[in-house]
């Protein structure tokens, strides 16, 4: 854990001296002081907004385990992604899974399970708005390439779940195989891993159900690309909309990198080379990003720790059970 948070900070620091080389702070922070922070309510709210659409969104991925209020969701949805902002190495997706499973009385396993699903219907959407972005507007190369290695890993991981759902036991025969050329530990991990997976696979056997989560899924990511422009706004910006489903784009890509709690540095980094395509200087591009970075960060994060101390939950002891 230690050596994942040491690389992580590492990382974090190498892309915020990447922001923040050859910027001129004085510029820097007469564009935080003009700033009109009230931009930043509407913001905030769309991102809460969107959590709660997460939760309904993962209300259909878990009816083949358990139909679940949404109340119940939305508390665990909120307790997960605080504790992205706080731990180190995504534990938050393991977090969510244990609170809802200890508040439920469902496997832990299948509840993360739906999680990883979660994860990569959130990827295909993302990847679907960066093909649209690229129709009008050009990416740079290296964000192109990252985009084609995400599509590649998360189109053999639905595969592999969906198999996994559908015929249970031809594809474990098969991954059994594969696991026997990789290290003990890891083969052992995820056999025992695939085996428990199953149940929260549930969704991929429901048309409705998968309809359900594109929907959600569409709906929560173009309002959180919406909600990017009102920090535009903020600085007295008045880029073209495309901008803000580019700054989404990379924003995304660039926090799939190991990186500290709450994504500090890559998250700075995304955000500037976004704006730098719309030819903004860094002087403008760094306050956007912090303040776009802080309009995520603290609603989300008080809010989780609230329902946190709500429902008795020890974070430490959370983050150290398992899913397997």
């Amino acid at each position: 854990m230690k050596k994942r948070l040491i690389i992580g900070l590492i990382i974090s620091l190498i892309f915020l001296y990447l922001a923040i080389r050859q910027i001129d702070f004085s510029l820097v922070k007469d564009a935080f002081a003009k700033a009109d922070y009230l931009w930043g309510i509407p913001t905030a709210a769309a991102i809460i907004f969107t959590m709660w659409l997460r939760a309904l969104r993962w209300r259909y991925l878990m009816l083949g385990m358990k139909s679940i209020r949404n109340s119940s969701l939305f508390s665990s949805v909120m307790i997960g992604f605080m504790a992205n902002n706080i731990l180190p190495a995504r534990l938050g997706e393991l977090v969510r899974a244990v609170s809802i499973a200890k508040k439920e009385s469902i496997s832990r396993s299948g509840s993360f399970a739906t999680i990883m699903v979660e994860r990569i219907f959130d990827s295909f959407m993302i990847l679907f708005m960066m093909g649209l972005c690229l129709i009008i507007f050009p990416f740079p190369y290296l964000v192109r390439k990252a985009g084609y290695m995400a599509f590649i890993v998360n189109f053999l991981a639905l595969i592999v779940l969906f198999a996994l759902s559908r015929w249970p036991i031809k594809t474990k025969g098969i991954i059994q195989l594969v696991a026997h050329f990789l290290p003990h530990k890891i083969g052992s991990f995820t056999l025992r891993l695939m085996d428990r997976f199953v149940d929260g696979l549930g969704v991929f056997h429901s048309g409705k159900s998968v309809f359900m989560v594109s929907l959600y899924t569409i709906a929560i990511w173009i309002i959180t690309a919406l909600s990017n422009y009102f920090i535009f706004l903020a600085l007295d910006l008045r880029p073209p909309l495309i901008a803000t489903f580019v700054v989404l784009v990379i924003v995304a890509l660039a926090v799939m990198l190991p990186a500290s709690p709450g994504f500090i540095g890559t998250f700075q980094y995304g955000c500037m080379v976004a704006l730098g395509l719309f030819g903004y200087p860094k002087e403008i591009a760094f306050p956007f990003s912090v303040i776009l970075w802080a309009c995520q960060y603290f609603p989300v994060t008080l809010l989780g720790l609230y329902y946190l101390r709500k429902e008795a939950f020890s974070l430490k002891k959370v983050s150290e059970e398992s899913v397997v």
